[in-house]
């Protein structure tokens, strides 16, 4: 069975094509194809199946002229956007030994209740480990670090 990978399939189309023995495409397909698969939360998402073999055409071409265009995938921002910029915000208002310590010996960095106490003021909210937030300590744990 042979199968073949056009622009414009459906993800279902595009599993169906590489079920086959012998899957045609160009480099973008595939590439583009891998980094999806790549970024999605459900196996049922996948549409390729394991990578055995590759015959390329014109591997010259591809692996020197065409690897000066990279293969990006662009999607809307999803609601951690917003958190990233508050707590980017945030972290550089916190002062060291008021709101966290440094222990350069463990490499670490611990806020102190002083400063769980600022972010949850400039956050607006009552407790920072209350379950609704959080998610928000892993936030104010990358930005202290950062």
């Amino acid at each position: 069975e042979v199968g073949v990978i056009l622009s414009g399939m459906t993800p279902a189309q595009r599993r169906v094509a590489y079920g086959a023995d012998i899957t045609y495409g160009t480099n973008n397909e595939f590439g583009f194809d891998y980094l999806r698969d790549n970024m999605t939360h459900s196996l049922d998402d996948l549409v390729q199946r394991g990578h055995n073999f590759a015959v390329v055409d014109e591997v010259d071409s591809i692996l020197i002229d065409e690897a000066r265009t990279p293969l990006i995938i662009s999607g809307p921002a999803d609601a951690s956007s917003k958190w990233y910029a508050e707590f980017a915000r945030i972290a550089p208002l916190l002062k060291k030994d008021l709101h966290y310590e440094v222990d350069i010996k463990k490499r670490t960095i611990g806020v102190h209740e002083a400063g769980v106490e600022f972010v949850e003021d400039q956050l607006g909210i009552d407790n920072l480990y209350e379950a609704a937030n959080s998610p928000l300590v892993s936030y104010l744990d990358n930005a202290t670090k950062a």
